[in-house]
């Protein structure tokens, strides 16, 4: 991705190419492989595009705004909602503020569940008794990504993130992918 400078516009669009993007293996959980799209800890949105092994299921947590969900491989679905129909290849799944649920993915999955998912506001993990033990959203997602990467050997690469407060002095604007 290269850097992009203007002059008080908007660029008419950003792109990552997911086929060239690492992932952090492992990402807080063995089994689960997080590529992070975008980050806007301004806006309060994230986008990350997760591989989970089969079988695998994540803490119970709670979202404080909406969940776009995209799945481009394998089964998965929410423990607390049994009669909803499984996420499959295909499915987009629209998750409202204040959603708490477990994600499982099915153990009979013979490959990787591939998702793709636009978090706006924070993740609340919680314990079993509904406390809350973590709280994931863009700036945590930024920090952890690139810690994990650099700690496995990977180059950090540009990627998408919000704007950043402050003043111009009427100079050119430049938008730098990677916040630096």
């Amino acid at each position: 991705m290269k850097e992009q400078v203007h002059q008080g516009s908007i660029p008419e669009s950003l792109h990552v190419d997911t086929n060239n993007f690492p992932y952090a293996r492992d990402f807080t959980t063995a089994g689960l492989d997080l590529m992070l799209l975008q980050a806007d800890v301004e806006g309060g949105m994230y986008a990350v595009r997760i591989k989970f092994q089969p079988g695998l299921q994540l803490p119970t947590h709670k979202h404080t705004g909406v969940v776009h969900a995209y799945t481009l491989a394998g089964s998965w679905r929410y423990l607390e909602y049994p009669d909803s129909p499984a996420n499959t290849p295909g499915s987009y799944l629209y998750e409202p503020p204040g959603s708490t649920h477990t994600l499982k993915i099915d153990d009979d999955n013979t490959g990787i569940t591939d998702v793709v998912f636009i978090i706006y506001g924070a993740m609340l993990i919680q314990d079993d008794a509904g406390n809350v033990v973590a709280v994931l959203d863009a700036q945590s997602h930024i920090d952890q990504w690139t810690a994990a990467l650099t700690a496995q050997g990977q180059g950090v690469p540009a990627f998408i993130q919000g704007g950043r407060a402050g003043y111009s002095a009427g100079r050119p604007i430049k938008l730098v992918a990677n916040g630096s």
